[in-house]
This record gives structure tokens, C-alpha cells and sequence, in this order.
């Protein structure tokens, strides 16, 4: 019995053809990987990006695949580690907040690393995608953060992706599922540190390296729901709901697309601050306090006194200093001279967290709740339980694409902006995606 939610996933991820997917999902999916590749090129060039790339130019490999925003090339395998480093370490991976968490910054940058190193087609490389973060989603289902991790078993949707895009048999599938289990979970201790990044590149990486061992006859047990029942728990797993509407049901769908370089978690509150300083006319002079409502759950993003860019990344009190003075958080408030920047340490004095036990333990679930206080005496106050851009507040292609502008300006070239979101957003008419990913790779500033 538990060997058939393998077995399901087997066939949904070698037969699925483009005929069959919904045209709704392969727009959901274009916009995903434009978002993800403005996560791409923006990573490439943060301090820990720079850093990881010049250990992987060490290396000196066989020139296989691209490193977007950085005008080299590696072998396929770092290629694609590195592509997936760089799609999270500014914090704007896309993500499925229901049940488990799952996102797009594993499957689409190995993805994108694999087309270019064998050629294949926009079509082929649409069909993987669509395959894989669908078998992604719903292989992370099940939550696992009574363990204080998130985001598990992360390599096994990659692995099925690789495994479409290399043209893989039922077998050797079914063993690159087993090759991806034990993979780096990703912990909340290192939240706002560089092992976050380290931790979803790694299980890009076991992605790709679990497929082509399966090509070449290696194997594994891909009994996925023994798996999970044994290490999140029997009663926390529902093994038959992996598959349950598989097909028809599409959890891309579900995905919510961040605009904000920093976690999920502070997402709404700033979609509060900005709507009250739009409805209201308000400026950063009129602000004498502003209160937010969190609950324990949200305490690993109360940083007052943030000493990197990571504890920029997950401040309450920074994003919300950085909405106060410019309606908006964007790379540029998200470096070094931002830690200690007079105008931001006294912005973040304004901000005032209020513990709400009652408010829902569920992570991502309790609503904001933000309270403005003027100096003159007013006070104005707003609720959100999604942010905008999520599957219940969804951004139109035209705002997808103002991200992509947003985030990859200063890095490529402006007329390489337009023609790149261009490609992906009709990546299925391409014949072939290395001219793209050539764009992506030496199409920058520098």
C-alpha cells in the first residue's frame, strides 16, 4: 500500500503531457520562473552570493551549464547548487504556505542549469517544471516543524524534475525518489544566516545528483510514505493524500509569489503599513509608534537590533522601518550600510511588537494586525491574513513582470531585462533555452 503514492507520482511525473496541463497552470508556472530567475540575478550579487561563487570558481570545472548574473560556467552539478544559492539568498523564493511549506528556488534553477547543458526545448522544459513543482508541493505536505525544521523531504520533487527533463524510465524514476530522501531539511536556527541558503541549494543539488545516478542504475527505495510516517510521525502523515486528485487538483496553483526581499512571515504586515500610508496620506514624519500584533511563533523575526543582512531579512522591526520611509522593501534597504544607517535605527525605534497569545499558532496564519499612532493623536489600524501576491491575493502578469524589472535592474543590462522576461513568459515557444540562459549569464552590468 505505501508504495503506491510512489508508484502515482511515478506515472503523473513521466506521462503528464503538455496537452494535459491546464493553461492557467502554465501561466502560474512561467510567472514562477520569471520571479525565481529576478531572485537568481538579484542573489547573484549579495555578499554571500559573490562568496559562494568565487569557491565554486576554484574549482575550474568543465564549463557545462550557466551561472545566471555572473558570466561563467561550471559543471552542470554546481551549476546548478549555485543557481539555487543564489534564488534564495536575497529571500525572494516563491511558496506554497498551506500544510507543509514548498517552493520554486530548488526545482526551477536546476531545471533551467539541466535545459542548458542538454539542450532541450522550451516545451520539454515547460513539462518539467510543471511536473516537478507539482510532485514538489505535494511531497512537502506534510509539516515537520514540531522537529524545528521546514520544508522536508526537499530533494525529492528536484529529483523528479531532473528525472522528466532526462527522459528517465518508471525504474529508474522510482529510484532517483529514494536517492533524494535524506536530504539537508532546512532548520530554524539558521534563519537569517548563510547556512538558510546553503541548506535549499544543497537539496537542488541532491536533486540533480539523484537523477543522473538513477540513469546510470543506481537505486534507492522510493517508499516515500514509510518514509515521512517514520520520521515526521505516523499520525502527522496521510500518505493517500499525496495523490489525491493528482492531475486535477493542481497546487501550483496554491503558490504565492513574494514581492519583498525578506521572509514570508512579515509579508502582510508590511502590505498593512503600505496600505495605511497610501489610504491615509501618511508620511514618515507623522508616525510616532506603530504597533504590531505577533504571536511566539513569530519571535524568530523579532530583531530590534539586527547585526547582518540576515537579521535584516527577518526584522520585523526593519521591514517595517524600511515600509515607514519609502512605502516599500527593496534590495537597497537589505545591505550592509543598512544595519547601521542613522534614518533606519531610528525608524526601528518606532516599531513596537505586541505578543498575541490568542492570535492562531499556525505558521503564516495569524492575521496581522497593525496599529499607526500619529503625533498628532490619530490613530489608524488594518488587518490582513494574506499578503498580497498570495494564491488568495494573486499579482497579474503585468506586476510579475514589474518584480522581475525591480529586482534584476543593476545587474543586467536594461535591454536584456525585457527581452529575458519576454522568453520565459512564451518559454514554450522556444526552440532551444541556451540563448536565454546565455542572456541570463552574460548579459550583466559588469
Amino acid at each position: 500500500m505505501s508504495r503506491e503514492v510512489a508508484t502515482k507520482l511515478v506515472d503523473f511525473v513521466l506521462n503528464t503531457s503538455y496537452e494535459d496541463i491546464p493553461s492557467d497552470v502554465v501561466a502560474m508556472t512561467k510567472a514562477l520562473t520569471l520571479k525565481t530567475v529576478a531572485g537568481m540575478i538579484a542573489g547573484s550579487a549579495t555578499p554571500a552570493g559573490q562568496k559562494m561563487a568565487k569557491l565554486i570558481l576554484a574549482h575550474q570545472s568543465t564549463p557545462d551549464a550557466g551561472v545566471v548574473g555572473s558570466g561563467f560556467k561550471t559543471s552542470l552539478w554546481e551549476s546548478v547548487f549555485l543557481n539555487s544559492f543564489f534564488s534564495h539568498a536575497h529571500e525572494l523564493e516563491d511558496l506554497r504556505f498551506i500544510e507543509g511549506p514548498s517552493w520554486d528556488i530548488t526545482v526551477v534553477p536546476l531545471l533551467l542549469s539541466l535545459a542548458e547543458a542538454k539542450g532541450l526545448s522550451g516545451r520539454t522544459l515547460t513539462e518539467a517544471l510543471v511536473v516537478g513543482l507539482e510532485a514538489h508541493a505535494r511531497t512537502c505536505m506534510f509539516s515537520p516543524h514540531h522537529l524545528g525544521i521546514t520544508l522536508f523531504p526537499g530533494a525529492v520533487g528536484p529529483a523528479l524534475a531532473a528525472a522528466r527533463a532526462l527522459g528517465l524510465d518508471e525504474k529508474q524514476t522510482a529510484s532517483a525518489i529514494g536517492l533524494a530522501l535524506s536530504t539537508s531539511p532546512l532548520s530554524f536556527v539558521n534563519f537569517g544566516t548563510d547556512a538558510h541558503y546553503l541548506e535549499s541549494a544543497l537539496q537542488a543539488f541532491q536533486g540533480i545528483v539523484a537523477a543522473e545516478a538513477a540513469q546510470q542504475g543506481m537505486t534507492g527505495n522510493p517508499d516515500l510514505a514509510q518514509y515521512l510516517s517514520s520520521v515526521i510521525g505516523e499520525d502527522r502523515v496521510d500518505p493517500p493524500k499525496m495523490t489525491e486528485g493528482l492531475g486535477q487538483r493542481w497546487m501550483i496553483r496554491e503558490f504565492s509569489i513574494k514581492k519583498y526581499p525578506c521572509c514570508w512571515i512579515l509579508h502582510r504586515h508590511i502590505d498593512c503599513v503600505v496600505e495605511l500610508f497610501e489610504t491615509h496620506g501618511l508620511s514618515y514624519e507623522d508616525v510616532d509608534v506603530i504597533e504590531d500584533h505577533i504571536t511566539p511563533y513569530d519571535e524568530f523575526c523579532d530583531r530590534p537590533l539586527p547585526k547582518t543582512i540576515g537579521d535584516l531579512q527577518f526584522s520585523f522591526q526593519h521591514v517595517l522601518a524600511a515600509a515607514m520611509l519609502g512605502r516599500d522593501v527593496r534590495l537597497e534597504d537589505m545591505t550592509i550600510e543598512a544595519i547601521n544607517a542613522p534614518r533606519f535605527q531610528e525608524a526601528r525605534r518606532r516599531v513596537k511588537l505586541i505578543q498575541s497569545p490568542q492570535l492562531d499558532q499556525q505558521t503564516g496564519v495569524a492575521p496581522a494586525q497593525v496599529t499607526i499612532r500619529t503625533k498628532n493623536g490619530a490613530e489608524f489600524s488594518a488587518v490582513r491574513t494574506y499578503p498580497v501576491g498570495s494564491h488568495d491575493s494573486p499579482l497579474t502578469t503585468a506586476e510579475i513582470v514589474a518584480l522581475y524589472n525591480k529586482f534584476t535592474q543593476g545587474v543586467l543590462k536594461d535591454h536584456h531585462i525585457q527581452e529575458t522576461s519576454q522568453a520565459i513568459l512564451s518559454l514554450e515557444l522556444l526552440p532551444d533555452v541556451r540563448h536565454l540562459m546565455d542572456t541570463l549569464v552574460f548579459g550583466t552590468k559588469g
